[in-house]
């Protein structure tokens, strides 16, 4: 894997605000994130204070161009390098749809909870193992079933909280009701249609 700059794939990407507020409370009181596989930035777009520090890493340039104006980012090919920081130097972690991305999952994960304080949140979203969900994105090479992405997080050493049901519920967005939507994904006949992801809070141990 190389560097690139994948242009329309980043067209139409964005972050809900009512997406980014929940991943935030899920944060609590954290000042510093890191943000792996940060695209164009829209999580840092969204911090709620100037006192947060996100540091976004990722393997496109063009993205993290974009990135640069709400993070402080850093190149990096996910799939083949240690993340360049200190242990313990995190308060929170963000793996939003990247580990669908990536040969070696668990090396990732393990990597996150290295760099991650004691007591610190990971937020993650991964994509449901479903083949219209996993093969509508060219970049994935895996999806991730309940019980696989809470055993993935929990070889990696983390406490797995939460894990709940995301997809993009028509108009969901743009009436504002996405907070709802992990509610109706819990009806099986709108779950089988409309879920794609796994949202997953884990802490690390103190």
């Amino acid at each position: 894997m190389t560097a690139v700059a994948k242009q329309a794939y980043y067209r139409h990407s964005g972050l809900a605000p009512q997406l980014a507020a929940r991943y935030w409370r899920a944060f609590g009181d954290a000042r510093r994130i890191l943000d792996i596989g940060c695209g164009t930035g829209e999580f840092g777009r969204h911090k709620p204070s100037d006192a947060v520090e996100i540091v976004g890493v990722d393997i496109d340039s063009g993205a993290l161009a974009k990135a640069h104006a709400f993070e402080t980012i850093v190149p990096l090919d996910l799939s083949r390098n240690e993340l360049p920081f200190d242990d313990e130097s995190f308060d929170g972690v963000l793996a939003k749809d990247i580990l669908e991305h990536i040969p070696e999952p668990l090396v990732l994960a393990c990597e996150a909870y290295r760099v991650l304080r004691p007591g610190g949140v990971l937020v993650a979203s991964v994509v449901m193992a479903r083949p219209r969900a996993v093969w509508n994105d060219y970049t994935h090479v895996r999806g991730f079933t309940q019980n696989t992405a809470r055993l993935l997080f929990e070889d990696a050493g983390f406490h797995v909280e939460k894990v709940w049901r995301m997809g993009g519920v028509p108009l969901s967005r743009r009436l504002k009701f996405i907070w709802l939507v992990p509610h109706l994904l819990r009806v099986p006949g709108i779950a089988h249609v409309w879920a794609s992801s796994w949202e997953i809070v884990a802490v690390k141990p103190q």
